[in-house]
């Protein structure tokens, strides 16, 4: 996993350089369009992964657990329901 992430990144890396080269910014406006909307629910998945992990390794007891995975549930509703007014 940690292989196809490194090779992504590159990849990702070696295409910004070169778009750079040239002179675009193409990819950045890619990547700020693929983002938009989305950036809240990616950080809400990145904390109940994280929560998760951390109640796997034991640093995390199962009622806080729950009560972080609820909060980042909660901050997507929010986010729908701003988005949506």
């Amino acid at each position: 996993m940690i292989k196809w992430i490194n090779g992504k990144l590159l990849t990702f890396t070696i295409a910004y350089i070169l778009d750079y080269i040239k002179g675009g910014k193409q990819m950045i406006s890619t990547i700020k369009d693929f983002l938009s909307g989305k950036k809240t629910y990616l950080v809400a998945l990145g904390a109940i992964i994280g929560v998760l992990v951390s109640f796997s390794n034991g640093s995390v007891e199962a009622v806080e657990a729950i009560k972080l995975i609820i909060e980042a549930i909660l901050a997507c509703t929010i986010r729908a329901g701003v988005s949506k007014k």
